[in-house]
């Protein structure tokens, strides 16, 4: 019988710092994240159990949608079936990395390297509680500084899951390369800069022709280009202007990119609503699509920029899930001298 649902409620599984959840989906005013096991540091766990979480909550979600599911994108009409499987992996255990960019702020807790999931995933599929077919989603902090990242990836990959990872290509990862050649890998690397001078700006760290030569690497490696996303995240007051657009298009030709992403600093998205918002963001996205279209380059748009273009009725948070963060740009989105409202 057809519910309102998702398979991550069924068939997910994603690994967070100190818990399990069904997914990794945070929504709604600090909603999200259906915990099935808290307290959670790597050890193998109880699929039978799992299972029985899962499936009275399954069984709650047909009465009427649980509240931490209330208004989340992902739900629409779904078949839940008696299958007591798991094909859907998000893994964000890891909260280090090796870059400190100003819109992030996982680089502070430093030393989290998080559990090894590995033997789990190893478990799971022993005991064959494992579906190939799914998805996992590795990112973190910085996935390829995962404990066991290489044995994870190609435990996935050899057993019929696609990977997309979100990396800062910081480290290169001969897995990684394999499992873009055999075509069961997506990786998403914001650049967010065509210059190394910008890039040490966001980032925070001097490593932009290391990267470009790993990017180069996966790239001429991929069976499918597409496979290779660079991302640009328009950072008002770093990035926003049309000049580094040019110098990054520039660049992607050179790496030869076929796919980019195109997003905007999530703070600035929630401090200016999508009424509020800049125009010149606007004239930005459509000299950076133009572009683009120029190269013949894909361009995907994320998140919350995807919510500004569409000029939906959509309520920013009134919470802020990083102080860090907020306290960072506070002073930055209201110092006129930057003229960041244009």
């Amino acid at each position: 019988m057809n519910s309102v649902g998702c398979i991550f409620l069924e068939k997910g599984i994603a690994f967070e710092e100190n818990k399990v959840c069904d997914c990794c989906i945070s929504h709604n005013d600090g909603r999200g994240l259906p915990v099935l096991l808290d307290n959670y540091n790597g050890d193998v766990i109880d699929w039978e159990n799992l299972f029985d979480i899962k499936a009275k909550r399954i069984e709650s979600q047909k009465e009427k949608t649980i509240y931490d599911c209330e208004q989340c994108y992902h739900l629409s009409e779904y078949t839940f079936t008696n299958e007591r499987k798991i094909s859907e992996f998000h893994f964000s255990q890891c909260h280090i990395c090796n870059c400190k960019c100003i819109y992030c702020s996982q680089f502070q807790n430093s030393g989290v390297i998080g559990y090894d999931a590995y033997p789990v995933i190893r478990d799971l599929i022993d005991k064959g509680y494992y579906k190939s077919g799914g998805e996992a989603t590795l990112q973190g902090g910085e996935p390829t500084l995962m404990i066991n990242f290489d044995n994870l990836v190609q435990l996935l990959t050899e057993n019929g899951t696609s990977i997309r990872i979100h990396t800062s290509a910081v480290k290169y990862s001969p897995k990684i390369e394999s499992a873009l050649r055999e075509n069961m890998a997506v990786v998403v690397v914001s650049l967010d800069s065509g210059c190394s001078d910008t890039y040490h700006k966001i980032k925070q760290i001097d490593a932009f022709n290391l990267v470009y030569e790993n990017l180069s690497s996966y790239i001429n490696s991929a069976k499918n280009k597409n496979n290779v996303v660079i991302k640009y995240i328009i950072v008002p007051g770093f990035n926003d202007n049309i000049q580094e657009i040019d110098k990054f298009f520039r660049q992607m030709k050179k790496l030869g990119v076929t796919n980019t992403a195109l997003d905007i600093e999530v703070q600035y998205a929630r401090k200016y609503n999508n009424k509020d918002i800049s125009k010149h963001i606007f004239l930005l996205v459509d000299y950076f699509k133009k572009e683009a279209y120029k190269s013949n380059i894909n361009v995907q748009i994320y998140s919350f920029l995807l919510y500004v273009l569409r000029n939906r009725n959509f309520s920013y948070p009134k919470w802020i899930s990083n102080k860090f963060l907020y306290n960072c740009y506070s002073n930055l989105l209201n110092d006129k001298s930057k003229n960041l409202k244009y």
